[in-house]
């Protein structure tokens, strides 16, 4: 009878011990451009500690019109925890006629388009079961290619409204690349040093544990 009882509990703990092991996994989306393929790998190491699995969508999510396209597949079916996501710097871009980065050139997506697709796109992630955030676009600077400074200022202004209707999470690295891309970036470039990206990191970490606890 002790036997019996002793097997019983064991087993008890022993499937205790799984069911908390599996219910202790979170799982994280991002979605978003160059930018954030450079500061997700600083999220990883951030959340692993708490055993939370942290993933970019493939390769470069682009502008909104890719997103349009690509945000099902991004999405996988799959039950997230947290989705971040991000676009910005490639529907801002202007492109000549041979499709290079020109400020003299068309701009990729209007601010008509963007703030279209995004209430697209949000509409598919909030379709989830998980906690949403959109960090603002980070800016640009002087001489930046085929981009114009204002531009970012002017897109993030759309992308709140969009987000405050929704009540969609914002997580505000414009304001905070103000100050970190001047010391971590080359000239006329949008992109970062790698203490760049793990200072920008800090405030995606910063923003979505709690909703990960």
């Amino acid at each position: 009878m002790k036997k019996t009882i002793f097997s019983y509990v064991a087993i008890s703990m022993l499937a205790l011990l799984i069911t908390s092991s599996v219910q202790k996994t979170k799982h994280v989306l991002i979605i978003g451009d160059s930018i954030s393929i450079g500061y997700t790998p600083f999220i990883k190491d951030a959340l692993s500690p708490d055993d939370i699995i942290v993933e970019h969508n493939p390769g470069n999510g682009g502008s909104t019109k890719r997103g349009v396209e690509s945000i099902e597949k991004w999405l996988d079916n799959k039950e997230w925890d947290v989705i971040v996501f991000n676009f910005g710097l490639h529907d801002l871009v202007h492109k000549d006629s041979l499709n290079k980065y020109d400020v003299n050139g068309i701009v990729s997506i209007t601010p008509e388009e963007y703030e279209k697709n995004l209430n697209f796109i949000v509409g598919k992630l909030k379709e989830t079961t998980a906690t949403i955030f959109f960090a603002t676009t980070t800016t640009v600077p002087e001489g930046a290619s085929g981009r114009k400074v204002e531009s970012p200022a002017i897109y993030n202004e759309i992308a709140t409204k969009v987000m405050n209707k929704n009540k969609i999470n914002i997580i505000d690295l414009y304001t905070a690349s103000l100050e970190i891309h001047p010391k971590n970036s080359k000239p006329k470039n949008v992109h970062y040093t790698p203490n760049g990206y793990e200072e920008l990191s800090k405030y995606i970490v910063d923003a979505i544990r709690p909703a990960l606890k």
